[in-house]
């Protein structure tokens, strides 16, 4: 990516989307961050939308406004998400499943749907949406969690598909332990369950994750899509 290239991200205002915020815009890169909050970024070439991604009619007005701002969308990391507290499936409200799934699988579909229509008109453009180590690790406790992020690993993988033949790819990455917020809502105890169980037992950086974005959204990327990338590995 360089500094003409205009990258989205969903989830921008703490955990791992500030982090990439940050990260790629210290690069020069032109970053549209979303979420419901304020951002604690101050750059000139950032740009950020207090936006709920589970409304269609906000995240079509922010997917506009990226358009008046910069003319193009390039890029969009699909980040935002809802991690609840680690609970057994019999312990698991309605509203928390309801919830969870309206935000990680909602509004990433609304997201990639918006954002698709933009790229369709370029004839190019790079979808990455970010599942998680918990689709691998059938922690007890993460059923709903693992659940919503396996269906976005599901839906990338048929967009890309769909999108191929206008220059779009749709890839996925999936973290394992990065120390945020959100990993912390799963307990000490999936935690460190996690870290045992994959085969590098240790946390992510942020640059390690911005290594394998960069990787996807490249120009010499088109003939990657529909994939996933574990970092991290689960045993």
């Amino acid at each position: 990516m360089t500094e003409q290239t205009v990258l989205a991200i969903t989830g921008a205002s703490r955990g791992i989307g500030l982090a990439m915020a940050e990260h790629f815009a210290r690069k020069g890169i032109r970053v549209a961050g979303c979420s419901r909050g304020p951002s604690q970024i101050a750059a000139d070439n950032y740009l950020h939308t207090q936006v709920d991604i589970t409304d269609d009619k906000e995240v079509r007005g922010w997917i506009r406004g990226i358009k008046k701002a910069y003319g193009r969308l390039d890029v969009v990391v699909c980040n935002a998400a809802l991690v609840p507290p680690a609970a057994l499936l019999l312990n698991t409200a309605t509203e928390t499943l309801d919830a969870v799934f309206r935000a990680n699988v909602n509004g990433t579909y609304l997201v990639c749907r918006e954002a698709a229509k933009m790229m369709l008109l370029q004839r190019f453009g790079r979808i990455i949406t970010v599942s998680s180590m918990a689709v691998g690790l059938h922690s007890e406790g993460s059923s709903l969690y693992a659940a919503s992020k396996s269906a976005v690993v599901e839906m990338t993988k048929i967009l890309a598909k769909e999108l191929a033949p206008s220059g779009i790819t749709c890839n996925v990455i999936a973290p394992s332990v990065y120390e945020s917020s959100a990993v912390a809502n799963l307990g000490e105890a999936v935690v460190a369950h996690a870290l045992g169980q994959l085969t590098l037992k240790r946390a992510l950086t942020i640059a390690e994750i911005c290594n394998v974005i960069e990787f996807y959204a490249a120009p010499e990327s088109g003939c990657i899509t529909g994939q996933v990338t574990h970092l991290g590995l689960v045993v």
